[in-house]
């Protein structure tokens, strides 16, 4: 997973890409790429975290702290996974059923040195809908995730959509159109 959809916010997004800045909870936006609020070694700053498997938090201390902390809601109506076809790539939209605006779970950081607030969305192991495209997903919560309560399960539809999406300078609705006739079986 390396982009999502928003349409929540004004203007509406297709393809916020890793590193853009995203909505995340009320009328925030912040820069979807964890970054430590402390400096790294040498004056450097640490790598960006964009995602953060639900099974590895406590294997790190930023993320660990994150989740006790500073978790925050990610709002989107979908996000985009490629599927292996030999040697390319097929985008899909992968949204919920029926459309509507949810959160992705997400751990948030501020960094001492520029007080810019960044995220990283909350992994899980794909569902059967996702699996056959990817093997991890965006985990869905609302707002008991905030006090730490638990994830939300969705209902999704993955729809092949044109490699248009693979641009992040493409950031309208030919994003999400689907390939084809979905309902009609072609997608799997």
């Amino acid at each position: 997973m390396e982009r999502y959809t928003n349409t929540c916010g004004e203007p509406p997004r297709y393809n916020i890409a890793r590193g853009q800045d995203a909505p995340v909870g009320g009328q925030l936006t912040m820069r979807w790429g964890l970054l430590a609020p402390w400096r790294g070694h040498g004056g450097k700053r640490g790598p960006m975290i964009y995602t953060a498997p639900l099974a590895d938090i406590d294997k790190t201390p930023l993320l660990r702290n994150a989740m006790k902390k500073q978790r925050c809601l990610v709002l989107a109506d979908g996000f985009y996974a490629w599927r292996k076809l030999g040697s390319k790539r097929q985008p899909y939209w992968i949204h919920p059923v029926p459309a509507r605006p949810l959160a992705f779970a997400g751990l948030a950081a501020t960094h001492a040195d520029d007080g810019r607030a960044s995220f990283a969305i909350v992994t899980v192991p794909a569902d059967a809908v996702v699996a056959p495209i990817a093997d991890t997903m965006p985990a869905v919560a609302d707002d008991a995730w905030l006090a730490g309560g638990p994830l939300v399960t969705v209902v999704w539809r993955a729809d092949a959509v044109s490699a248009w999406v693979n641009d992040v300078a493409h950031d309208d609705p030919r994003c999400v159109e689907p390939l084809g006739n979905p309902a009609q079986g072609e997608l799997f």
